[in-house]
């Protein structure tokens, strides 16, 4: 799933958490990553997941908001 960064300069902040918490977290575009939950039973329980992950990654960098966006209609699954 992709996650969306208001701040580019927050970039690292939060690929770091992310990876701390196990997901795998890479670089997409300048304000995007790709974020995967090796073990996640299903798309829906890693969504759920991700989601705490971001609201509590949030709530310690006020100001920048952190969201899951859907693919771009040109981008196709591998």
């Amino acid at each position: 799933m992709y996650v969306y960064i208001s701040d580019p300069n927050q970039f690292i902040s939060l690929q770091q958490f992310l990876r701390q918490t196990g997901c795998t977290a890479e670089r997409r575009r300048s304000h995007e990553l790709v974020v995967f939950i090796p073990g996640a039973p299903n798309e829906a329980q890693a969504r759920r997941e991700v989601n705490v992950y971001l609201a509590s990654w949030q709530a310690r960098n006020r100001g920048v908001e952190a969201y899951i966006v859907e693919a771009d209609e040109n981008d196709h699954a591998p």
